[in-house]
Order: C-alpha cells, then structure tokens, then sequence
C-alpha cells in the first residue's frame, strides 16, 4: 500500500485536526513573532518548517489534501536551501556587499524588534473587528493579516537576505490562505508555490553571496 496516496493524507490531516482552529492560527502567529525577534538562523529554519505545517493543517479547510501537501513539500525545499546557504556563508551580520541601503541599526536590535511586535499586537487587538476578509474565516483573516504585518515588519527590521526574505514569504503565505476562499484555480495555486520556490532561490544565492567578495584577491594582487 502507498502511504502516500490520499487516504492516507486524509487520516493525517484528520490526526492533525486539533490543530485546524484557533490553537493553529495561535502557535503560526506565535511562532512568525519569535522569527522576527531572535534572528538565529537555525532557529529561523526550524520555525519555518513548524509554521510551514501549521499552514498546511489550516489550509485544509478550503483546499484538498494533496494542496496542502504541497505546500509542505515547497516550504521543505525553500527551507533546506536556505539552511544550507546560511551555514556555508557562516549567517553573517552584515547585508549584501552591493546592498548598500539598510534601516537605522536600532532598527535592528532585539529589544526594537520585540516593541514594534507588541505594538502590532497591541493594534491587532484595537482593530481586529475592521480588518475582516470576505469569504474567509475570522480566525484565518485575522492570521493572514498578521502575517502581511509580520512580513513587512521583518523587511523594514532585517538586514540580512534570510529574514528578508522570509518577510516576502509570509507575504505569500497569506495570498495563498485567502485565495482559495475566493476561487480553486489550481494555476493560481501552483503559481503561487512556484513564486515561493523562485523567491527561496533568490535568498539563498543571496545569503551564499554574502562571503564571496572575502575570498577574492585584492586589486593588483597576483
């Protein structure tokens, strides 16, 4: 028997079911919290393969099993790579070399990064009754909109191709959590993990490239 056939998918996301609510929507806005607060890289993989799970379980209740799956699988790959690059670059400190623009460096800092969570947090719960998304569910309007302030959050406080580059992921976790309540395009969706999966090549080059110019010879060295 193949334990990968839907049957078998189907009694997982029903062992998983617990997690399809509000403990799910809790443990993915917990977990995008603390990858934007401390900056470690293992840490940084690890919660993405976690969140990346906790997303599948939720997706199920507008998309089919194997959907889900798939998004499992694009989030393994994306996070394999980048866990690879950020250990054969040593997970610098510093931005690209030719990336010259970067915020404030208090910008940076733990103890910033963990006020601008509160005070999002602290907003969210002022105006989470005016951000609602038709056709989806409260508890999944309210995560899709976390993590597109998450995700911006973690473009305007990073410096490094890895915690940016997880920002625009999260962006593209929440269209493809509101999507389906819209329309199953399966084109749509399968674009959408495709852009991920071209959105983890691009960070990984980056975050590989970050120790290329040290190994160079000097100008006029022979």
């Amino acid at each position: 028997m193949n334990p990968f056939d839907l049957a078998s998918l189907e009694r997982l996301f029903t062992a998983l079911a617990f997690l399809n609510g509000f403990p799910g929507v809790l443990a993915v806005a917990a977990l995008s919290a603390l990858m934007l607060i401390f900056t470690d890289w293992r840490l940084l993989v690890l919660s993405l393969g976690g969140q990346s799970i906790l997303l599948s379980v939720l997706a199920g209740r507008a998309v089919p099993p194997e959907w889900a799956l798939l998004r499992v699988i694009t989030n393994g790959l994306i996070a394999l790579m980048w866990a690879l690059s950020a250990r054969a670059a040593g997970w610098g400190r510093r931005p690209t070399p030719w990336l010259r623009w970067r915020w404030p460096f208090p910008a940076a800092s733990r103890l910033t990064r963990s006020a601008m969570v509160l005070f999002v947090f602290l907003l969210f719960l002022a105006y989470r009754p005016r951000l609602p998304l038709p056709e989806l569910d409260p508890e999944l309007s309210f995560l899709c909109t976390w993590l597109v302030a998450m995700g911006l959050l973690a473009l305007a406080l990073s410096e490094e191709p890895l915690t940016g580059g997880i920002g625009l992921l999260w962006w593209l976790e929440a269209a493809a959590l509101y999507y389906p309540a819209i329309e199953r395009d399966p084109l749509v969706i399968g674009l959408l993990e495709t852009t991920k999966l071209a959105l983890g090549l691009a960070c990984a080059y980056l975050i590989a490239a970050e120790e290329i110019p040290a190994g160079l010879p000097e100008e006029g060295a022979r």
